[in-house]
């Protein structure tokens, strides 16, 4: 199939263009570069640089005969999200929109959106399934429920077009910023690596659902290729706290340093997804266990590491955008 990845230069969004390559398909990538990495996505793969809110993409998509399209390209910053709402709107719900619209004028046949556990009420009991009740806290759940709307009306007015929803619990792995949104694995990870003490939110007490970013590219494979629609969690239905998580890296990397503490932040409790349905409609379950995701995370970052002390010029981390919103441990990915 011939497949057009929204956001294909970020984190998840690059790993599921080398899932898709990997199994035959035909990729192009399609990103703005906000936070998007060129050195992210394999040479010989096609990019092309673009808002999913730009006018062009209609003609740009009429132009390609995509088959599917994955829809990766979101603004995730929940602490950011608070002080710009109307952009996130703008990216997260017009700029779906706008793919969504472009996508039924050129033919396109399926549609994988990727949504959030963050559409999720702060309530009830543990792991969430689809039929969980909604209520987002901050305005990027908010956006991603909001387009998680307008993908099911396309698929209701549109019956040609299949349309997916995948409610991401908090993907880790390789790629990983650290100054990013959901980056608990990356920032400890690179601070325990420097000989420094993270900084959590709160008592440490959080939880979420951890699933590696590798189970979560082949499980796009799998959505790609069968012919299921709906709405579906995307996690192991466990729930690890931010202690957990800092314990584990720490034992990983052998390092001897506690962690500060810091004021606790507007953010959902406790999270666990169950991916029940997802299993029943194709048989995916997540593979590698936490143990074995930190493993592979920290030695990726370590060779990052090591490269960027060797030629910090050509290797260097991407600055934080704002005033310390990602570089601590209390920020958790929906």
């Amino acid at each position: 199939m011939k497949v057009l990845i929204t956001g294909g230069a970020g984190f998840i969004g690059s790993h599921v263009v080398e899932a898709y390559c990997a199994r035959g398909h035909e990729v192009v990538v399609l990103d703005s570069f906000v936070t998007g990495r060129r050195e992210n996505v394999s040479r010989g793969i096609r990019v092309v640089e673009m808002d999913i809110r730009s006018p062009c993409l209609a003609e740009f998509l009429a132009s390609e005969r995509f088959d599917a399209i994955n829809h990766h390209a979101a603004l995730i910053k929940v602490p950011e999200s608070f002080r710009r709402p109307v952009e996130y709107a703008e990216v997260n719900v017009v700029g779906t929109l706008n793919l969504l619209q472009a996508a039924v004028e050129s033919n396109v046949r399926t549609f994988i959106f990727i949504s959030t556990c963050a559409v999720y009420a702060d309530s009830g009991n543990l792991p969430f399934e689809e039929t969980h009740p909604l209520g987002p806290s901050d305005p990027y759940g908010t956006s991603k429920l909001a387009a998680e709307l307008y993908v099911q009306m396309y698929a209701t007015q549109y019956p040609s077009l299949r349309c997916v929803i995948l409610r991401y619990g908090n993907v880790y792995g390789p790629r990983q910023q650290v100054y990013g949104e959901g980056n608990l694995v990356a920032v400890c990870i690179e601070r325990l690596h420097e000989g420094q003490q993270p900084v959590i939110f709160g008592d440490g007490s959080h939880t979420r659902d951890y699933v590696y970013v590798g189970d979560v590219a082949d499980l796009n494979c799998h959505v790609l290729e069968q012919p299921i629609q709906g709405v579906y969690n995307v996690g192991t239905g466990q729930q690890r706290s931010v202690l957990d998580v800092y314990a584990q890296v720490a034992r990983t990397l052998g390092a001897p340093y506690a962690p500060i503490f810091g004021p606790p932040r507007r953010e959902q409790a406790h999270v666990a997804l169950s991916s029940r349905r997802i299993q029943q409609a194709i048989g995916w379950l997540p593979s590698t266990t936490f143990e074995q995701g930190i493993v592979h995370t920290a030695e990726w970052y370590r060779s990052q590491l090591q490269n960027r002390d060797a030629t910090p010029a050509e290797h260097s981390l991407e600055p934080a955008t704002g005033a310390d919103d990602s570089a601590r441990l209390g920020d958790h990915s929906r």
